[in-house]
């Protein structure tokens, strides 16, 4: 959120989408929101504003290990679970789009980068794209949209980079495309979020606690305020222009009293 009245926007329109879905028994969503915008969404249906009845949101984008997710108010007749299966059949929202590099002698790589930038100069805004996934060899990319932006994409989009390519559309389940995780240990004072960003980012302890003043951390989604804060075993940690990692667990303390601690890093 950039300041104040974009804060209050965004907190009524979530309010709206609630009410919507609750008064007229439809699905309502929002378009593809990042973390931070996760974290204010999260803090917003946990307030009083909107009724016990109306907290049925669902944040999903497509895989379970997404980063951009759509947040997903229910009514009443409608689970969670008939939601993500609808959405991981591609019958629901979400479209998934399979981009192949064309020409199997002369390949050329695409990056994430490059996926980006051919999307949003089509005039396709941030909101209305996901997560990019590519396959190991860089020639094949998955990309979540929202499913009124699929057509366009299939029909426009030609080039990324220097590459021609192919697209169509596939399932949301279907992709097999999955971030590949690094084991990454050592040994820290205490577990909290700065010496645990410090760790595995290899940076000083002082630029981790820069970064959490900054809101530039979140775990599990949300935002993290304090620098001593204490992750659970098992969170999943997103430092904005870093990376991510999974917070594994303890697993001894040294004779020196530091603590080993084992993560894994998405790569």
């Amino acid at each position: 959120m950039r300041n104040r009245e974009d804060e209050s926007l965004f907190a009524g329109r979530i309010r709206d989408l609630a009410r919507q879905a609750e008064q007229n028994g439809y699905v309502t969503h929002t378009g593809f929101l990042s973390l931070s915008e996760q974290s204010s969404a999260s803090s917003v249906l946990a307030g009083p504003d909107i009724p016990q009845s109306g907290k049925r949101g669902v944040f999903f984008g497509g895989t379970e290990e997404a980063d951009r997710k759509v947040l997903f108010f229910l009514p009443s007749y409608v689970s969670e679970e008939d939601l993500r299966m609808q959405e991981e059949a591609g019958e629901g929202i979400l479209s998934c789009l399979k981009v192949q590099v064309r020409g199997a002698r002369f390949t050329k790589e695409i990056s994430h980068r490059d996926c980006l930038g051919a999307l949003m100069h089509l005039g396709i805004g941030r909101e209305q794209i996901g997560d990019i996934l590519l396959e190991k060899d860089g020639t094949c990319a998955w990309v979540f949209v929202l499913g009124g932006m699929a057509e366009h994409i299939c029909r426009e989009l030609t080039t990324i980079g220097r590459a021609h390519v192919n697209v169509e559309t596939a399932a949301p389940s279907a992709c097999t495309a999955r971030p590949v995780l690094v084991s990454r240990n050592g040994s820290i004072a205490s577990v909290r979020i700065d010496s645990l960003v410090a760790m595995v980012f290899r940076i000083s302890r002082s630029a981790a606690q820069e970064l959490v003043a900054r809101e530039e951390v979140f775990a599990d989604g949300r935002t993290v305020t304090s620098s001593s804060f204490s992750p659970p075993a098992g969170s999943r940690i997103s430092v904005r222009g870093h990376g991510k990692f999974i917070f594994e667990g303890e697993e001894k303390t040294t004779k020196k009293g530091r603590i080993f601690v084992r993560t894994s890093v998405f790569s």
